[in-house]
């Protein structure tokens, strides 16, 4: 008798096993999931014209896809209405231009990796070694990050001090 209701509970308990399993979705099986790839982040970042190296404050690895969108207006001399551009640049390239075949002005980025800090011996002041990449972004343009590092933006020009405005910039990082 008791082996008799030792068999019943179990079919019992099979029974509403299946009756569980037949109310829910069918779970996938890992063969069958397909991977989600990672969601794009978006930001906004206003790169002055004046500033130098801005940073962005977005860490990039190796692959990863960056998308610039940018609008606004500088001013690579201010009182000079002949030097007000957008992030194309003006159509200008000089000799001592960071990124040397774009536009003077033009919006550009940088990917840095610092690799060691030291001392100046000269002047005192702490001078950061880095690896780094610059490129060319402009109104709109897509870059493949070839290392991990640090995004950095700003102007195709070596000479800030005396320029105005400032530019709007929509970054989007693909993770790889």
């Amino acid at each position: 008798m008791a082996a008799r209701s030792r068999a019943l509970r179990g079919l019992a308990a099979a029974v509403v096993m299946a009756g569980f399993a037949a109310l829910g979705p069918a779970l996938p099986r890992p063969q069958d999931q397909v991977p989600v790839p990672p969601a794009p982040q978006e930001k906004t970042v206003a790169v002055a014209a004046a500033a130098g190296w801005v940073d962005t404050g977005i860490d990039v690895a190796a692959g990863d896809e960056l998308r610039f969108t940018a609008t606004g207006e500088v001013n690579l001399q201010r009182g000079n209405p002949e030097a007000v551009c957008g992030p194309g640049g003006i159509d200008l390239v000089t000799l001592d231009q960071p990124v040397p075949n774009a536009n003077l002005g033009a919006l550009i980025g940088k990917i840095a990796q610092p690799i060691a800090r030291r001392l100046d011996e000269d002047s005192g002041a702490e001078i950061a070694d880095e690896i780094f990449a610059l490129f060319l972004i402009g109104e709109e343009s897509a870059f493949a990050v070839p290392f991990k590092g640090r995004l950095y933006l700003g102007l195709n020009e070596n000479v800030l001090r005396d320029n105005g405005g400032a530019f709007s910039v929509v970054v989007v990082r693909r993770p790889a």
